[in-house]
């Protein structure tokens, strides 16, 4: 995709000229007073009678009536307002705040930023391969590290010639404290189910804090189904399998409950699966991200035969311990890839605390994480009524901003030089990849964007490109959604297509701003 900005350009000219032009093409817009059966559709906004023509049918299509939609859609190359309605007006963003979680992180911290887990020591190791003291795992609040990588770390402890262990294990989460909480979402059933999609945050994280349950047929007909652990983790997590193998052809009716007793989880599984059925892997939500780090490492370590003599504890690690090895994860750009084009709750929140870590100290908050985004917001001459911050993630029904703060952020990372490049390659690619893959497959790579859902909310913002090559950002939001999200996304895919087509072009022709 084409940025369309000129090269080179400094952050701070950037955000100078986005500033003004912020001041001459900002529109307010009352929520007007509800009728009897629905709420009025606010009024539109356009550069252009033609464009308002192709544009206001889309925004009041009837599948947004009783719905509440706020729409904006800007010119990158000038920063001006094509086509709004409601682009002031606050409202649930979901998922697309992961695009303001991005971009803060992208200007605070850089594309090359790497989340590193480090193992350091005090006392010497000796030629036999003792550490004659305490080990120490540092974590750094990695998002991406999963059992492959834990098993690499432990492979290279020994690798350095660490076979014995005198001392403790130390695990050192102090990064972001102990609070393992992901602030903002209290659905009981989330609570108590444990979705892969709400987990637990940690400086020490593993598998994306989650847990597989392998289930799959026993045996023979009658006989106990297949039921592990994907993770190694000993006796933390254990399996009380009541299923049996049914007969073939039968249907899969398997039951899977999560039971928590403090760091300690028990899977209760109940039903049945065909003797031709499949392996299939059930990812739960575990209940102390930590504790799975330590039990997992503890487990990897036996194996590679490393023997500790002391104990396995939580701690931190003295200043001035020496490094013994250090695993880095992928550069940050890499890893906002994988959090927008597939939507990555854990991703988002623990780059967010990471991001209050180095910018306002340890420990790094959701808290001080979101004073970061909120700085950035506001060097983007945003006051502070176009948002309500809560998380990193937008998994919150009390995170509210306006379709015009979305757009702000897209015009800023499509003006910075340093960093717009690589923004714009994390967002999902329609027709080809992330949320995006199966809509607009007609005219793929046109639309980068980031799609939102939550119950009743469903938004989609990024960047188009019109027929002439014009780059456009733009956020369309819609909440207070009835039935299921399909109606609203083929009004956004529709909404989309016209501005890919000869609408929006015409208006730039006239207006003298083709290029």
């Amino acid at each position: 995709m084409r940025l369309q900005a000129p090269s080179f350009v400094g952050r701070t000219v950037a955000r100078v000229v986005t500033t003004a032009l912020a001041v001459v093409v900002a529109l307010a817009f009352a929520r007007p007073a509800p009728a009897q059966d629905a709420p009025a559709p606010a009024p539109i906004v356009s550069a252009d009678p033609a464009l308002e023509a192709a544009l206001a049918p889309i925004v009041q299509d009837r599948s947004l009536r009783g719905t509440d939609v706020g729409v904006h859609l800007v010119r990158v190359s000038d920063g001006a307002t094509v086509f709004a309605q409601a682009a002031d007006t606050l409202m649930l963003p979901a998922s697309t705040m992961k695009v303001v979680t991005a971009a803060a992180a992208l200007d605070a911290l850089g594309p090359s930023y790497r989340f590193t887990t480090e193992l350091l020591h005090e006392e010497d190791i000796d030629a036999a391969g003792v550490l004659h003291g305490n080990l120490y795992v540092k974590g750094g609040g990695d998002p991406t590290l999963v059992l492959q990588d834990l098993w690499k770390i432990v492979y290279d402890l020994k690798t350095h010639g660490v076979t014995r262990i005198e001392g403790d294990v130390v695990f050192d989460e102090s990064l972001f404290g102990t609070d393992h909480r992901l602030v903002g979402w209290d659905k009981a059933s989330d609570i108590e189910n444990g979705p892969s999609y709400f987990t637990p945050l940690s400086a020490l994280s593993l598998n994306y804090n989650t847990i597989a349950l392998v289930t799959g047929p026993g045996v023979e007909a009658g006989k106990p189904v297949r039921a592990e652990l994907e993770t190694p983790v000993g006796d933390l997590y254990e399996i009380d399998n009541q299923a049996v193998t049914g007969a073939a052809g039968t249907r899969r009716n398997v039951q899977v409950e999560r039971e928590i007793d403090g760091q300690k989880m028990k899977f209760v599984l109940t039903g049945s699966i065909p003797i031709d059925g499949e392996v299939d892997l059930d990812y739960r939500a575990v209940p102390d991200p930590t504790a799975y780090f330590i039990a997992a490492f503890r487990q990897l370590a036996r194996e590679r035969g490393v023997t500790v003599a002391g104990r396995w504890r939580l701690g931190n690690a003295p200043r001035d311990a020496e490094l013994l090895l250090r695993h880095r994860s992928a550069p940050l750009a890499v890893v906002l890839m994988d959090m927008n084009k597939y939507s990555n709750n854990h991703y988002a929140e623990q780059v967010l605390r990471v991001l209050g870590a180095e910018v306002h100290g340890v420990p790094g908050t959701t808290e001080s994480g979101i004073q970061v985004v909120d700085a950035y917001l506001s060097g983007l001459g945003l006051d502070a009524s176009t948002r309500v911050l809560v998380n990193g993630s937008g998994l919150s029904r009390g995170l509210m901003l306006t379709p015009a703060t979305l757009t702000r952020v897209l015009v800023d990372m499509a003006g910075d030089w340093s960093v717009g490049h690589e923004f714009a390659a994390s967002l999902a690619i329609a027709g080809r990849d992330g949320t995006l893959w199966r809509r607009v497959r007609e005219d793929p790579g046109r639309l980068r964007g980031k799609t939102g859902t939550l119950d009743g909310v469903h938004g989609l913002c990024g960047y188009v490109t019109g027929t002439h090559g014009d780059l456009y950002a733009f956020a369309f939001l819609v909440n207070d959604v009835s039935g299921t999200s399909s109606p609203i996304k083929r009004v956004h895919d529709r909404f989309v297509r016209e501005v890919m087509g000869s609408g929006v072009e015409e208006a730039a022709v006239a207006s003298g701003d083709d290029e």
